[in-house]
């Protein structure tokens, strides 16, 4: 029998190693996940540019005709309109930040139907600077 011991001790050794209990815990404390930085807001698009630019439009009281909508590189819709109709023509071209969404520049040129004069110069009907013009006519 002392031989059958000693295979057993050895067999219940070698199985015992393999049966080792760790601690699951870990051994620094647990930490948030880490905050994800905050999101950029979304730019606004074509259509809301576009649908801006008609509010801003009827808000003056004029018809506009949509001419051309385009990002630029600077994060800045550019907004055009030809005005026509009910006694003005002109044009009208809006800035808007694509992020903030806010009107920056409003570059507003539409006269009377009725009256052919530059904003700047005052003669009368149709007597706007030409080439030419002297100096000491301003």
């Amino acid at each position: 029998m002392p031989r059958m011991r000693l295979p057993l001790l050895l067999g219940s050794l070698l199985l015992s190693s393999g049966c080792i209990v760790a601690e699951t815990r870990p051994s620094h404390p647990s930490r948030p996940p880490p905050r994800l930085p905050p999101s950029r807001p979304v730019a606004m698009g074509y259509d809301e540019a576009v649908r801006r630019g008609f509010d801003q439009c009827r808000a003056r009281g004029y018809h506009c005709d949509l001419q051309e909508a385009h990002l630029t590189g600077n994060d800045v819709w550019k907004v055009k309109f030809r005005v026509d109709g009910r006694g003005e023509k002109g044009h009208l071209h809006l800035d808007y930040d694509a992020y903030s969404r806010n009107l920056i520049k409003v570059n507003d040129k539409v006269k009377d139907k009725g009256r052919d004069w530059d904003d700047d110069d005052w003669d009368g009907p149709g007597r706007g600077k030409k080439k030419g013009h002297a100096h000491r006519d301003d």
